[in-house]
């Protein structure tokens, strides 16, 4: 059995981006997850077709790492149809999120938290551990007061540094060890 794949659904490429850098990082297997049906305002209401089969499937694999956007505090049906389609045969899994809610509001409304507690009742103890990257620690001070700087910055090798960087570096450690 091979040890790990990244599985990934990405709509502005941030989750992409991230999820290539921990596959390279771990030297491991990678595949987009697809909605049948990609339609990003069914996708934000919770409507959905499911996903495309997986060329690869969790069950091949000791862990698998989730990466997906969070909208609005909510599981996006694309995640959420990927864990409950495979949930079964998943080992153990990692969630990590590139997402618009901070730290401090993780379990606001809108907040990251929501997501994680919600993969967590899903998964149970196969959930060993959720992490979230604020796409704020990448935005430069000058702007992080525009409402439009969490919707309209995308994560790149240029702002792919500081706390964000640092944070990835703890995580990809926490998963090699």
């Amino acid at each position: 059995m091979k040890k790990t794949i990244v599985y990934y659904y990405s709509r502005k490429g941030n989750n992409r981006f991230l999820s290539e850098k921990i596959a390279v990082e771990l030297n491991c297997d990678i595949e987009e997850i697809r909605p049948r049906l990609n339609a990003f305002p069914l996708i934000l209401m919770g409507a959905s077709a499911g996903i495309w089969k997986l060329k690869d499937p969790p069950g091949n694999y000791d862990r698998v790492i989730l990466c997906g956007p969070v909208f609005v505090g909510k599981l996006i049906t694309p995640l959420k149809h990927f864990l409950t389609k495979y949930g079964k045969c998943i080992s153990r899994l990692v969630f990590v999120t590139c997402c618009g809610s901070g730290f401090e509001q993780k379990n606001e409304k809108y907040g990251h938290g929501h997501v994680f507690n919600r993969v967590r009742d899903i998964l149970g103890d196969k959930c060993v551990h959720c992490e979230a990257f604020p796409i704020s620690l990448v935005i430069p001070e000058e702007i992080k007061k525009n409402p439009d700087s969490v919707i309209k910055t995308r994560l790149n090798e240029e702002n792919f540094r500081g706390e964000f960087k640092s944070r990835f570096e703890q995580l990809i450690t926490a998963l090699d060890s």
